[in-house]
Formats: structure tokens, C-alpha cells, sequence
């Protein structure tokens, strides 16, 4: 059972709102999971814990002041586990939180120089109309909600449940149609505080963390509890774990920038580019190079 929920914040776009309630609800009805959406008010917040919180857009600009409840709402619900998600605006909110970690957010274009002056330790990217992390996504401009919801049925339905949505309501998937034929979506509401805090440490800085050990010290636990609660909380090894992540990230590079092979084996956090091609061919069961060339999108 999956419960998500839509945060109606004041100024927050109605449509959005209604729009996001519906898009979510059909995929619920032709998922095989329970599926519940609830539109929560910032008068209703409370402690109850969701798989995924999204923060619609809003037509006006948005303090965070002004909705003094809602950053320390989002920053609970991450800290449980929550998938945080925003559109236009909404990143104002994901930035107060503290949720960006030094990682690049996007929101509307015309915002960017505001948020980046209010926020100036936070990056922000605008010519991306979708950032995905493995717990937090960001989507651009006003009416980008409708790819955040397509990215939300696809992170928890599965891409078949995303891909009948779109049809049923004639919408273009645009970049998230079969190029992911393979994501990396790690388990993060499994109820242990310091493996969650542990794989958000990850997820900032997965290209420096050297090994095992170094994750270990950052937890704070001996190194076999470390092993063991993590594998317990995971499903997976801390070096999995920081394979799937960096070959995820090498996914999104070889799709959807030209960065040599090469390049892309350095950014992600690895030294040998031949032995990142070999891990990348055994998760993904393609080269980095037939993976760029059967999958990445076609640029004018």
C-alpha cells in the first residue's frame, strides 16, 4: 500500500492540485497496489507518514516565511523516508528544508535568480525540466506537475501503470518512457533512522565516498552492526548500494548530456574507465556505449 500526499499550501494553483488528484488516482485504479491521495492543508499537517509528499506550483511568488510549518513538514517527512517532490515553487520549500545537500534542484526559470539570492548555497538548474534523486524530485516550470506525476506513478506503479496514464489522459511522457527501462529505487521506509541518514548522506555525496569503511564511520556504528543493519534495512551491500547509485546517475549522463564515456566514469565517482564499462555492462546488460546509443534522445 502506497499513500501520497498532495501539500495545499496557500496560493498553491488549484488546478494543480485537482490535476495531480486525478492523474494519481487513475494510476491507482489501474495498479495492482492500494493506492490512497490525500490533498493535505497546512492546517492538517500532522505526524502521519507518507510514502510521497509533492508540493504543487503556485501562479504567485511563495516565502517559505509565510508557511512557517510546511519546511519543517517536508524535512519530517524525508527524515522518515517520504519521496519529496516539487513543482515550480514548490522548491522553495524543498530548499528551506535543507533537503538539496549540494545536489542541483530545478523550479520555473524566472525564479532562479531569486531563489538562488534567498539560497545561495543551493544550485539551481533550470534547463531541466526534471531532477530525480532517489528522495527528492524537482520539476520546472508551472505546468511540470503533470511530469512529476508521471515520475511518481513510475517510481512506486512501475513504468506500464506510467505509460497507461499518460495515454489515458494524452499527455507526452517525454524523457521518462523505456530509455529507464531499469531504476534504481532504494528502499527507505524501512523504519531504521540511522540507515536512512546514512543513504541520504550517500545520495549527496555518492561520487566521493571511497568505500565501505567510510561509510561505516559516518553511521557512527560498528562496522558489522553497520553490515548488518544496513543489508537488514536495504535489501542490499553498502558497495551495491553505491554501485547501483553511481551507475543510476551514469543512466542519466549517457541520456541526456554528451559527456564522453570517460567523463561520466569520473564525475559518477569511479577512477578506471574500463572497469566502470564492466559494471555498468553487468547492471545494466549493456555497454556505456550501446546503452548511449539505443537510448539516448535524439538532440536538433
Amino acid at each position: 500500500m502506497y499513500q501520497f500526499a498532495i501539500l495545499a499550501y496557500p496560493g498553491c494553483l488549484q488546478s494543480a492540485v485537482l490535476g495531480l488528484q486525478d492523474v494519481l488516482g487513475y494510476a491507482a485504479t489501474v495498479s495492482d497496489n492500494t493506492v490512497t491521495v490525500d490533498v493535505v492543508s497546512v492546517f492538517e499537517i500532522g505526524k502521519h507518514s507518507y510514502d510521497a509528499v509533492i508540493l504543487p506550483p503556485s501562479a504567485a511568488e511563495v516565502e517559505a516565511k509565510d508557511v512557517p510549518e510546511l519546511a519543517g513538514f517536508i524535512a519530517h517527512q524525508h527524515g522518515e523516508g517520504a519521496l519529496v517532490c516539487s513543482a515550480c515553487t514548490g522548491a522553495t520549500f524543498v530548499a528551506e528544508a535543507g533537503l538539496a545537500q549540494g545536489r542541483a534542484l530545478t523550479t520555473h526559470w524566472g525564479l532562479e535568480q531569486r531563489l538562488t539570492s534567498r539560497y545561495p548555497d543551493v544550485v539551481f538548474d533550470t534547463d531541466q525540466l526534471l531532477i530525480e534523486y532517489g528522495d527528492l524530485v524537482t520539476a520546472g516550470g508551472l505546468m511540470a506537475w503533470i511530469d512529476l506525476s508521471l515520475a511518481v506513478i513510475e517510481r512506486f506503479l512501475g513504468y506500464a501503470v506510467a505509460a497507461r496514464t499518460a495515454g489515458y489522459f494524452v499527455v507526452d511522457m517525454r524523457r521518462r518512457d523505456q530509455r529507464r527501462f531499469r531504476r534504481f529505487s532504494p528502499q527507505m521506509r524501512h523504519g531504521d533512522a540511522v540507515i536512512l541518514k546514512t543513504q541520504h548522506l550517500i545520495e549527496a555525496q555518492y561520487a566521493d565516498a571511497s568505500n565501505v569503511s567510510d561509510i561505516a564511520r559516518a553511521s557512527g556504528l560498528p562496522s558489522r552492526t553497520f553490515l548488518r543493519r544496513f543489508k537488514l534495512a536495504t535489501g542490499l551491500t553498502p558497495n551495491a548500494y553505491l554501485q547501483e547509485l553511481r551507475i543510476e546517475r551514469a543512466r542519466d549522463l549517457l541520456i541526456e548530456t554528451d559527456k564522453s564515456i570517460s567523463e561520466i566514469c569520473f564525475v559518477v565517482g569511479y577512477q578506471d574507465p574500463p572497469s566502470f564499462a564492466r559494471l555498468f555492462a553487468r547492471l545494466t546488460g549493456l555497454s556505456p556505449g550501446a546503452f548511449r546509443k539505443h537510448f539516448a534522445r535524439q538532440r536538433l
